[in-house]
């Protein structure tokens, strides 16, 4: 109850809402984090927290979005270990572009929404 009470919950409507989203909603959804400034002197390994959330991604209700140039995060609920996440991967176009939901902070229990079927090119 206290991660409730503290804005943690609603995990399961988090995970139903992302796992409702179209593949054309995916789609766009990849192409609109692609085109985010990442700072040029951002070091590797580190994340930039989008500061203003541009509106194409207000349907997602994010509570940040953190960006490497290479990959997308958008936190959308949870707190601590119990976070719910949207991935976006390939960026770059250095490995697959895709998008998985991470219901929770376990990679291992990542879901695949989304994968580009033109692959990295």
């Amino acid at each position: 109850m206290l991660l409730v009470a503290c804005g943690c919950g609603d995990n399961e409507k988090a995970v139903a809402s992302a796992r409702a989203l179209t593949q054309a909603r995916l789609t766009k959804l990849h192409a609109d984090l692609a085109r985010l400034e990442t700072p040029a002197d951002l070091p590797p390994g580190q994340w930039h927290a989008v500061k203003d959330i541009p509106v194409e991604f207000s349907d997602l209700h994010p509570r940040e979005l953190l960006v490497d140039g290479r990959s997308a995060r958008i936190y959308l609920s949870g707190c601590v270990d119990d976070k719910i996440m949207l991935v976006a991967t390939g960026m770059d176009g250095s490995e697959s572009r895709r998008i998985r939901l991470l219901p929770r902070e376990d990679a291992g229990a990542a879901i695949v929404l989304w994968t580009d079927p033109r692959g990295t090119e």
